[in-house]
Parts: C-alpha cells; structure tokens; sequence
C-alpha cells in the first residue's frame, strides 16, 4: 500500500507541518498495526473516540496520536484522506465487512494474521507440499492417459 501520497495530496490545505503529522502518524499507524484497527479508522463514525481509544491502548509507549479535530480544515482533511485510503485500498469491501463483523471476513483475517509456530509451520509446509505432489502425480497420470497427446 502506498498511502503516503494520498496523505500528502490530502493535507496540502494545512500549513501546519504538526498538523499534516498528526494526521499521517494516525493513519499509517493504525495501518501498521493491522486490519482490524485499520478498518475502525476508516469506517467509524467518532473520530475522537477512536483515537481516544487508541491513545490509551499505546499511552504506555508514549505516541502522541491526537489530532486537532476542532480545526474545521483538520478535521475535513483527515475525512479526505481516509475517503480517499477506502476509495483506493478498499474497493471490494473486505475492509467494511471486517468493521462490520462479516463472519467470512474475519475468519479471512484470522487466517492470514495467524501466527504459527516454527512447529506448526514445518507441519503446515510438509503438508502443503505432499498436497501439491499429490496434485502433480495426478496431473501426469491424466497426461499420460490422455487422447490428445
């Protein structure tokens, strides 16, 4: 994802370089630490909330995540860049299904989140691959019996 240019063209109306700051250290942020936070951001309706929430899960680590929303142009730029973050990253809706607690959609994240073990991913590998010989062993036997050679 290349957010940083939308971000860029989205804040140019604030002079402020702190403000523009506030804003991208939000996003890229929320990005960073995953799709679910990262929906949230894009689909929630309070703002403020959000980031209250935010700030209070990280305040141990001292990121400063506050943005001056009682500035009208602040407030409408962080509305247009995230606008235009869904726009780009989230045309097929996966984003909003997860938000919205879509079953599929979270099992899609569980599964691409999930962290195996050096255990589990040995297994998980040595099973993909007898699972692809398979495949490959079935693919030459039709080859080989096959009419149109």
């Amino acid at each position: 994802m290349k957010i940083e240019p939308i971000i860029y063209e989205t804040t140019r109306g604030i002079y402020s370089v702190e403000d523009k700051l506030s804003i991208a250290s939000l996003i890229l942020f929320s990005w960073k630490l995953g799709s679910k936070t990262f929906c949230k951001l894009l689909y929630t309706k309070d703002y403020s909330g959000f980031i209250a929430d935010l700030s209070n899960d990280y305040k141990d680590y001292e990121i400063k995540l506050d943005i001056r929303l009682e500035d009208k142009q602040i407030k409408n730029s962080l509305i247009k860049t995230i606008e235009k973050v869904r726009e780009k990253y989230d045309s097929d809706g996966y984003l909003k299904a997860l938000y919205e607690g879509d079953k599929f959609a979270l099992v899609i994240d569980e599964i691409v989140n999930y962290n195996f073990n050096s255990i589990e991913l040995k297994k998980f590998t040595k099973s993909i691959n007898e699972q692809l010989t398979l495949f490959e062993n079935l693919k030459n036997r039709r080859d080989e019996y096959s009419f149109f050679k």
